[in-house]
């Protein structure tokens, strides 16, 4: 199945490249759907996904859930940006700048992707470095970094769960 992969270390090795790449959403032209993909692979690639997680505990607004899969999730329309969680967080891996105060979204391309299998996403093709890429990916690869984010997404980052033997 071809996913979008999101190579966090390629990306964070450039100053402001973020900013370059560029989304398609065929359903809100401004959408910057990328930047909520970024929130994700953050969330999937850094958090330690604590049982009584602090950050959920520290939200005034109840922004930030712990979700059945361990995954934390946080709704940006409850989001106020008091970082709160950020201080929370006793392994300081929530990022504030990472994350999106609009609301925002990917749709993988799905439909230009059913329509022709070969078609390059806009995020893909104005990513520096290979930073997002379509990708077949069957299974999870740890030996490599590459984690398994839903139907449509990968990650490629190391991950401290596959270090400490929970994966």
């Amino acid at each position: 199945m071809k996913r979008l992969l999101i190579n966090v270390p390629a990306l964070t090795a450039l100053d402001n490249s973020a900013e370059s790449i560029q989304c398609e959403y065929m359903f809100h032209r401004q959408n910057q759907g990328q930047f909520s993909l970024l929130e994700i692979a953050q969330f999937a690639s850094y958090c330690r996904q604590c049982e009584d997680a602090f950050c959920v505990l520290a939200c005034p607004k109840e922004a930030l859930e712990h979700q059945d899969n361990g995954l934390i999730k946080r709704y940006n329309m409850r989001c106020v940006g008091c970082k709160s969680c950020a201080l929370a967080c006793p392994f300081g891996t929530i990022f504030p700048e990472v994350m999106n105060y609009i609301t925002a979204k990917c749709d993988y391309c799905l439909n230009q992707l059913e329509e022709d299998p070969d078609y390059t996403p806009l995020c893909v093709r104005t990513s520096p470095d290979g930073a997002f890429t379509m990708e077949e990916i069957v299974q999870e690869d740890p030996e490599h970094h590459v984690y398994l984010l839903g139907d449509h997404l990968a990650i490629k980052s190391p991950n401290w769960r596959h270090k400490e033997e929970r994966i």
